[in-house]
C-alpha cells in the first residue's frame, strides 16, 4: 500500500514537472501566452502610468509595433511630443531598434495648449497616433534607407512631406477622427488656419499643409485609396 502511494506521489511529481515544462515553452515561444489584452499592448513598452490609457489606446491600432521597444519618456522640452530611434538603434535590424517618444511636462506659454496634460482624451490618442506612426514608418526602412530619411531632416520640403504623409499613415491605421480632433485643437488654440509645426509658431501662416487640416483629414478617411502600407 505504501509503496503504490508513493508511486502515485511520483507519478504526479513527473507529471506536473512535465506540464510546467510545456506552459514554460509556449509562454517563451508565444510572448502573449497567458497575457491580457493589455499585457499585450504592454510588451517591451515603458509608459508613463499617468498617461496608460490614451498611450494604450493608440499602441491597440498599430499591431506591427508589439514587439517593438518603446520608451515613453517625460521630459522638459520645447516640443510638446517628439519620436526618434535610439542612436544606436539606427545600426539594428527592423523590431530590435528601440524608439523615443518624448511627452514634454514644461515648453512655452504659446505652446502650453499643446503639451500632452492639457488635452483630452481623443486629441491625446489622436497626437500619439502620429507619434506611433513615425515609429511604424521608420521601422520599415533598412540601414540605408533609414540614413536617407535622417539627412532628410535637413530639408524644410522634405519635413512638410514626411509629416503629411505620417498623418496619412495615422489615418490609415484607423486614428483619423482621434487625430482630427487634435489638428482642430491645434488650429483652434494656436488660431491658424494652416500648421506646420513648433519650428514656425512664431513665422506668418505661410499656407503649407506640413500636417493635414480637418478637411484634409476628413477626405483621407474618406477615400480607400489613401491607405497603403509606408514604404
Amino acid at each position: 500500500m505504501i509503496r503504490q502511494l508513493v508511486y502515485h506521489m511520483l507519478a504526479t511529481l513527473v507529471l506536473s514537472v512535465f506540464l510546467c515544462g510545456i506552459a514554460w515553452g509556449m509562454a517563451t515561444s508565444f510572448p502573449w501566452a497567458g497575457r491580457d489584452t493589455l499585457d499585450r499592448l504592454s510588451y517591451r513598452k515603458t509608459i508613463p502610468p499617468e498617461f496608460s490609457e490614451p498611450i494604450r489606446t493608440a499602441l491597440a491600432h498599430f499591431p506591427e509595433l508589439q514587439r517593438v521597444r518603446i520608451l515613453f519618456r517625460i521630459r522638459r522640452a520645447y516640443t510638446p511630443l517628439s519620436t526618434k530611434p535610439a542612436f544606436w538603434s539606427l545600426f539594428k535590424r527592423r523590431n530590435h531598434r528601440t524608439y523615443l517618444v518624448t511627452i514634454s511636462s514644461q515648453s512655452i506659454d504659446t505652446l502650453s495648449h499643446l503639451l500632452y496634460r492639457n488635452l483630452n482624451f481623443t486629441e491625446q490618442v489622436g497626437i500619439m497616433g502620429h507619434e506611433l506612426s513615425h515609429v511604424a514608418d521608420f521601422n520599415s526602412k533598412n540601414l540605408l534607407r533609414s540614413a536617407a530619411s535622417a539627412l532628410g531632416h535637413l530639408s524644410q520640403r522634405y519635413l512638410d512631406r514626411l509629416e503629411y504623409r505620417t498623418d496619412s499613415i495615422c489615418i490609415c491605421h484607423g486614428l483619423g477622427g482621434y487625430l482630427e480632433a487634435y489638428s482642430r485643437h491645434v488650429r483652434t488654440s494656436m488660431h491658424v488656419r494652416y500648421w506646420r509645426g513648433v519650428d514656425h509658431v512664431f513665422q506668418p501662416n505661410d499656407h503649407w499643409e506640413r500636417y493635414m487640416n480637418p478637411d484634409t483629414i476628413e477626405r483621407h478617411m474618406q477615400s480607400a485609396t489613401a491607405c497603403r502600407k509606408p514604404d
